[in-house]
């Protein structure tokens, strides 16, 4: 009896470990908050000095569903103002997305 209690409780351990690594909502997250971006920025409305604009955004969902710009890193200034005015506090649908938690997302603009 006591050799089968161990092994129940060495099989509920090793279960609960195997869930508590499990990161396929953090991935579905980020990837409901990818799409939404997407949606929001739309196509690029401002001429680009290179072909390709990159940046990197730190953004927060607040308590009411609006996306937050905490901040963003870009060398193109424009680029940094265009992400802030589509992006700050508008309303996303991301049933999956923690609130008041920091996404970083990198962002690239490709001139047409």
């Amino acid at each position: 009896m006591k050799k089968l209690f161990v092994l129940f409780l060495g099989f509920t351990f090793s279960t609960s470990v195997l869930l508590a690594h499990n990161d396929t909502p953090v991935e579905t997250a980020k990837k409901q908050l990818r799409t939404e971006i997407i949606k929001l920025l739309g196509n690029n409305e401002f001429a680009l000095t290179t072909l390709v604009a990159q940046a990197e955004i730190f953004i927060l969902l607040n308590a009411n569903n609006e996306l937050v710009v905490i901040s963003v890193k870009s060398q193109n200034q424009l680029l940094a103002k265009y992400i802030k005015r589509k992006l700050n506090y508008k309303k996303v649908a991301g049933k999956a997305l923690e609130k008041l938690k920091i996404y970083s997302m990198p962002i690239k603009i490709i001139q047409p």
